[in-house]
């Protein structure tokens, strides 16, 4: 586990958040025959959303959780293979066409910034 999960986790157990995901899953009764599977599920999608909430109201804790994400995601998904130079590789026109637009559009985005930064 990287640093940023566990700096992640140990806030989430600093603000009491497993203890009331835990409470949240223990006091929502079920829904008639369902699955102990499908019972997870809805408990982790309201986990999900109820996190998304605090986060939303508390900065510090998005931008800790956000940090942890993008971590974890650079360590597991978009891992350095992905980075390195393909010899050979050759961009489709539609590609090229893409990055030039998108080129133009940050250098924009740029010259407004500091445009900005005068007022």
């Amino acid at each position: 586990m990287c640093d940023s999960m566990k700096k992640f986790k140990e806030e989430m157990e600093k603000r009491g958040l497993f203890r009331k995901l835990t409470v949240a899953a223990n006091l929502i009764p079920p829904p008639p025959g369902v699955e102990p599977e499908a019972l997870i599920a809805i408990h982790k999608l309201a986990a999900k959303e109820a996190l998304t909430m605090y986060a939303n109201k508390h900065d510090d804790f998005c931008d800790l959780m956000a940090e942890a994400a993008f971590d974890n995601l650079f360590d597991t998904i978009l891992t350095d293979d992905l980075f390195k130079p393909v010899e050979g590789f050759t961009p489709t026109d539609e590609e090229r066409a893409k990055m030039e637009e998108a080129e133009k559009t940050a250098k924009a985005l740029s010259g407004l910034f500091n445009i900005l930064k005068r007022f």
